[in-house]
């Protein structure tokens, strides 16, 4: 299965909040992990790779009103380039890699799975490539409820009960179960 980690989801976290923020002030850490209850010391270490990329996606700016902002527009910067630099080239498998492979697999030209493998890199990297910071913000705008001050709301599992008339989802029991009588 194609995951990505942690260090990939924070990183993406940080930089949508700093695209919802484009053109305010600059965005503290504090302020950023708190919002969106991520660690900080894990923060700096990510906000540490974007500044640092080639050509850098976060600027920051020192001082009392200091913090970070994009170094480019959202709509300038796509969720690949983001992706790329936390994570590093897209690779299914290591025959499938993205530029240079620094590791061959010994059945390269013998495989028979390679093209697979190719296609889902090009699927996710096309898919990456075209998404921006500034559709992510689009998006996210169409659903109130992912705002900042949204409260979250959990359910038990004890509540979950399967439901065989809805083909095996799941679903809250509002009842107590009746007993037999």
């Amino acid at each position: 299965m194609l995951r990505v980690s942690t260090k990939g989801e924070y990183g993406v976290r940080i930089m949508v909040d700093l695209a919802r923020h484009y053109g305010g002030r600059p965005r503290s850490l504090t302020d950023i992990s708190q919002t969106e209850m991520l660690p900080l010391a894990y923060l700096e270490q990510l906000v540490k790779l974007l500044r640092e990329a080639e050509p850098p996606l976060v600027i920051s700016t020192r001082g009392a009103h200091g913090g970070y902002r994009l170094s480019r527009r959202p709509d300038e910067i796509s969720m690949g380039e983001v992706v790329r630099v936390l994570e590093g080239p897209i690779s299914p498998m290591i025959c499938a890699t993205e530029g240079e492979m620094s590791q061959v697999c010994g059945f390269l030209d013998s495989c028979k799975t390679k093209y697979l493998w190719a296609r889902v890199r090009d699927a996710v990297a096309q898919t990456l490539d075209t998404i921006t910071l500034a559709d992510l913000v689009a998006e996210s705008a169409r659903f109130p409820e992912n705002q900042e001050q949204s409260s979250t709301q959990f359910i038990s599992l004890s509540d979950v009960r399967p439901s065989i008339s809805t083909g095996g989802s799941l679903k809250k029991q509002t009842e107590s179960p009746s007993l037999p009588g």
